[in-house]
């Protein structure tokens, strides 16, 4: 039967099957190129090399230290930057005793960047025949053949950081010291952790202070504060390990 001798009906069903067949013919072929683009673009992120590592940028820390941070790093340049292991990366640079925390981050299209924040020394302290700086946690860093200049120095039971008995006095020596209001931090030149429950402050003037634990910091610094300002000519000891009853020894 020709096209002309269908009946209208008919040539209306046939080419609206045609319209049908080009949409389902339209729409594989849409899902194919979408197919085709992810893949390529997985490809492009996660195996070639043109978003490969080319360079590490690192932040944070004086340039000095770059190096040392670039070599525990091993970042590994030429691989895919989606594909790094930037966790594996920041864990190696914490070994670092200057870094306090470590992120690192991709920075597209081709770089690491390893963001480093460094220990801020609250005091020195001598320890294996070196002068080291000592942060807010009591973690040593920066080893030093000179005494750092204008830190409090810290004494603490033992000569090195491998006990964990002597880590835990030596961070009670510096809570206590982290926890000064300024006014009476300057004053202090050192810091003699005992033990947890005996910590004394030694003071520019030359009076010790009997500080006890490292509770009630707050207090017995007000106290401490109180005393001194009373005084007309330094005493030889103050006694604050119980605030609330202290004392001066002349």
């Amino acid at each position: 039967m020709s096209v002309a001798s269908r009946s209208p009906s008919a040539q209306l069903f046939s080419a609206r099957a045609r319209r049908q067949r080009l949409r389902r013919l339209f729409g594989a072929m849409l899902v194919l190129l979408g197919v085709a683009a992810v893949a390529a673009l997985v490809w492009l992120v996660g195996w070639s090399s043109v978003l490969s590592v080319k360079s590490v940028s690192v932040e944070g820390v004086p340039s000095e230290l770059s190096d040392e941070v670039l070599s525990l790093a091993e970042a590994p340049i030429g691989a895919p930057l989606a594909r790094v292991d930037t966790g594996a990366i920041a864990d190696r640079v914490a070994d670092l005793p200057e870094a306090a925390s470590v992120e690192v981050r991709r920075s597209w299209p081709s770089t690491l960047t390893i963001d480093v924040t460094p220990r801020e020394p609250v005091a020195a302290i001598s320890a294996d025949g070196s002068w080291w700086s000592v942060d807010e946690t009591g973690a040593l860093f920066g080893a030093a053949d000179a005494q750092p200049d204008g830190l409090p120095v810290l004494t603490a039971p033992g000569d090195d950081s491998s006990s964990d008995v002597d880590d835990a006095v030596r961070a009670a020596g510096v809570t206590v010291l982290t926890g000064l209001p300024t006014s009476l931090y300057d004053l202090v030149e050192s810091v003699e952790a005992r033990s947890e429950a005996d910590i004394r402050l030694g003071l520019a003037d030359g009076a010790e202070v009997r500080w006890g634990t490292a509770d009630d910091i707050d207090r017995k610094a007000d106290v401490l504060l109180a005393l001194i300002e009373a005084q007309e000519e330094p005493p030889s000891a103050y006694d604050v390990t119980a605030p609330d009853h202290p004392a001066v020894d002349p």
